[in-house]
């Protein structure tokens, strides 16, 4: 008995995870090594002090339900806590608690420091978007075909039959702006940049993930429930529809598993609530058993069949609720079922952000000179035309020394430049404008149509707006706007 209690003390002070024994009240009664290079506080001072007194205050809640279900002898769900340390500031952690086997109503919380893993973030959840795109690739292929096929068709046909050609012309305007944002949908989830400097508008963030979900191939009705006069928020929306893609994939599977016969049925609702924003995904599948809980959002963990999940869709979850400085909740659902609940803050950005997009400023462009520089003839010849009807005096190059050569000898009030073109490219030729003319540099607009390491590599600096192709002439109109505002 003597070497156990011995191996036990070795182990409570060789520990890398941080253990504290925790009473009735949730006052931390003892604390490893491991737990004091966490918090960067001696036993001494934990000793006799609740655990929640160092809790985030957004985290300080979810804690105290984990402590509460302890009392109440079960073992909650593995989370994601937040303590204010006095010497290392804000320390995230994923933290356990387990009933004591010796003191009914007390604790044992083991806590791990995922400061380092969450600098490998980023990665896990760009690779895990990948497989993500993979997966719809055929999907999307499909609606792509179908919307090019119908405005090929239209085309045609008002070539045979120009008296129709009017009304042609407007399908395959619609069929083509389809294609267009199947494709702006894709290559916005598809960018890299890990920031959280989105102005994140709710409800166009929810009408965005239900367009890369119906590339999904699914049975189950979906449906969204967004309320009125929603905040802006601020964080990464790419990580956002991630994590909620994730949910509803998870719904969904758990929804075809009903057993009651019902349809199965997924909705997505977002509402605030004091200073938070709640997004739930909920289901009528069978619900998630309490031993599932407990381990539901470990990296790897799955329900599924072998070959059916990663096992880190949950785990990406949990990741991006914290990194917006929220969390994730599981909620049963009334008349069975699961909900997870993820609660994001409102900032004070949010509240201050509310911009109408809708109202740009009608100036015309009479007497404007500008400078376009682009490889594509059919984009430069449209450019041209529809600037020249706004009153617009616009030039028109092909590659970037031109265009970097002709704003040597000749004053212009815009210039517009393709990111990817002959002779170095519209990045290097904003580079070069800019050294002999910086007076331009908030002049200068540009034009993209890929995800482009270029344009990574200034982000932030002074220039106008990029144009993301393909672009409509209101498009066009707003951006030249912008440049010259």
């Amino acid at each position: 008995m003597s070497d156990d209690r011995s191996m036990q003390a070795a182990a409570w002070e060789a520990s890398p995870l941080a253990i504290l024994t925790l009473d009735k009240a949730g006052l931390v009664q003892s604390a490893n090594p491991a737990a004091e290079r966490i918090f960067s506080i001696g036993q001494a001072t934990l000793q006799s002090t609740p655990l929640t007194r160092y809790a985030h205050g957004l985290d300080c809640g979810a804690l105290q339900l984990m402590l509460d279900e302890v009392r109440a002898g079960r073992v909650p769900t593995r989370q994601e806590i937040r303590f204010e340390t006095p010497h290392r500031g804000e320390v995230a952690t994923g933290l356990s608690l387990a009933p004591s086997a010796e003191h009914a109503g007390w604790s044992i919380a083991v806590l791990r420091d995922l400061t380092k893993e969450k600098t490998f973030r980023p990665q896990l959840l760009h690779t895990e978007r990948m497989a993500t795109m993979g997966s719809i690739a055929s999907v999307v292929a499909h609606e792509l075909n179908n919307a090019l096929a119908g405005a090929l068709g239209c085309v045609d046909v008002a070539i045979q039959q120009p008296r129709d050609a009017e009304s042609l012309l407007q399908t395959v305007r619609s069929e083509l702006l389809r294609a267009s944002l199947i494709v702006m949908d894709l290559k916005e989830y598809a960018r890299a940049d890990e920031g959280l400097s989105d102005h994140i508008d709710i409800p166009k963030l929810c009408a965005r993930l239900s367009r890369l979900h119906g590339f999904h191939d699914s049975n189950v009705d979906f449906s969204l429930d967004v309320a009125e006069g929603m905040p802006r928020l601020r964080g990464n929306a790419n990580q956002l529809i991630q994590a909620l893609l994730n949910l509803v994939s998870n719904a969904e599977h758990a929804a075809a598993s009903n057993r009651l016969g019902e349809q199965p049925r997924v909705r997505l609702s977002a509402a605030k609530l004091a200073d938070v924003v709640h997004i739930d995904v909920a289901d009528n599948g069978c619900g998630v058993p309490a031993k599932e809980r407990v381990a539901i959002f470990d990296p790897f963990y799955s329900t599924k069949p072998a070959g059916e999940g990663t096992g880190l869709g949950l785990a990406v979850v949990q990741a991006v609720a914290a990194a917006h400085s929220g969390r994730v909740e599981i909620l049963d659902t009334p008349g069975g079922g699961a909900t997870f609940r993820l609660i994001l803050p409102v900032s004070e950005f949010g509240e201050q952000s509310r911009i109408d997009e809708s109202v740009v400023a009608e100036r015309g462009l009479a007497g404007v000179r500008l400078l376009i520089a682009e490889d594509e003839a059919a984009i430069r010849s449209f450019m041209q035309r529809a600037l020249g009807q706004w009153g617009a005096e616009a030039t028109v190059v092909e590659d970037a020394g031109q265009a970097i050569d002709i704003v040597q000898r000749e004053d212009f009030d815009i210039v517009v430049l393709d990111v990817r073109m002959p002779g170095g490219g519209g990045v290097e030729a904003y580079r070069r404008i800019v050294d002999s003319k910086p007076n331009l540099a908030s002049r200068i607009v540009f034009m993209t149509g890929e995800l482009s390491a270029e344009m990574a590599e200034i982000v932030g600096q002074d220039y106008a707006c990029v144009l993301q192709k393909p672009f409509t002439l209101e498009s066009l109109r707003r951006a030249i706007q912008k440049a010259l505002d």
